[in-house]
């Protein structure tokens, strides 16, 4: 059995954009040697997501215990593309407020701001990955 944000589909390919957009910062600031570091890593999620596929084409079917949420249905590539934007969304508004923080005069209203949205996303990008998974052991059925 795959567990929720460990080893199931969903958690990998959130883990996948995740490590993406961090290769990306590091390609952008010319950090050559993290971005050599992001690309092996990059490459061991891709390889173990292939795993999953390959597992789930010879068994028939995915097992997977997710987390407990309410969500709406919706296809595999339309979750993916939400988890995208949630990853982004995380990544945006804890950047902004750890720029607040710093600041000689930080504003603690654009601070709650950005923790809601932070807040938001996780709860999204929570959703998608249930899901995806659950998707999936539909679709193998």
């Amino acid at each position: 059995m795959r567990l929720t944000n460990i080893d199931t589909l969903s958690a990998l390919l959130d883990r996948l954009v995740t490590e993406r957009i961090k290769w990306y910062f590091f390609r952008k600031n010319n950090e050559n040697d993290k971005v050599l570091h992001q690309n092996r890593v990059i490459e061991e999620i891709r390889g173990r997501i292939s795993d999953v596929y390959c597992e789930v084409l010879d068994k028939k079917e995915y097992i997977h215990l997710s987390e407990k949420r309410t969500f709406a249905e919706s296809s595999i590539i339309e979750s993916l593309e939400e988890l995208i934007i949630n990853d982004i969304n995380i990544g945006e508004a804890d950047r902004a407020r750890l720029e607040e923080v710093h600041k000689a005069d930080s504003n603690i209203e654009r601070m709650v701001v950005n923790e809601k949205r932070l807040r938001k996303a996780n709860e999204g990008r929570s959703r998608n990955k249930n899901d995806i998974d659950e998707k999936l052991a539909k679709d193998v059925k």
